[in-house]
């Protein structure tokens, strides 16, 4: 009878389980991105805005990887009350050295709400000095979201199958 039981158990919260996380994954935020122009050379300041569909009370990612996908910015910054944001980046640098096409990827929540959009880079000839408004292009101080809402929702099933289980198990082996 405890097996059957426990089984059934174990059933009804998978399926809970599955259903709970489909719904999660449909009510995903979509996040969007866009700059203020197509093409930037060295020291010009890139405008990076969009919009999210949701507030997850999270930073947004911001990184921008050059055509050999090495990364050459890394930011955050958080969504306004309206859903939107903007941020900037001044190009150049000691990381941006080849002319070509760079890519923005945004991270809002995990890696199932990003986008990218792409710009033209050219590098000029004679690089100007290293200012301190383009020497810390990867901040340190400010770390890359790695678990979103859903890891949260799954680790939180997960405990509530695991105390469910104990309870049944336990409740069963008294004489």
């Amino acid at each position: 009878m405890l097996i059957t039981s426990s089984r059934i158990y174990l059933v009804a919260i998978t399926l809970l389980t599955v259903s709970f996380l489909t719904a999660v994954a449909q009510t995903s935020a979509p996040i969007t991105v866009t700059t203020d122009k197509p093409t930037y050379s060295d020291g010009n300041t890139i405008i990076i805005s969009g919009t999210v569909a949701e507030q997850l009370n999270i930073p947004i990612s911001v990184i921008i990887k050059d055509s050999s996908n090495n990364i050459v910015y890394i930011a955050q910054t958080n969504p306004n009350s309206d859903n939107t944001y903007s941020t900037q980046a001044v190009a150049g640098g000691d990381l941006w050295k080849t002319t070509g096409t760079y890519e923005i990827d945004v991270t809002y929540g995990g890696q199932d709400k990003t986008s990218k959009t792409t710009f033209a880079f050219t590098p000029t000839s004679a690089q100007p000095p290293v200012s301190s408004s383009t020497a810390n292009q990867t901040n340190p101080n400010q770390a890359v979201p790695e678990f979103g809402s859903l890891s949260a929702a799954i680790f939180a099933i997960s405990i509530l199958t695991v105390v469910i289980l104990y309870t049944r198990v336990r409740t069963s082996f008294k004489f």
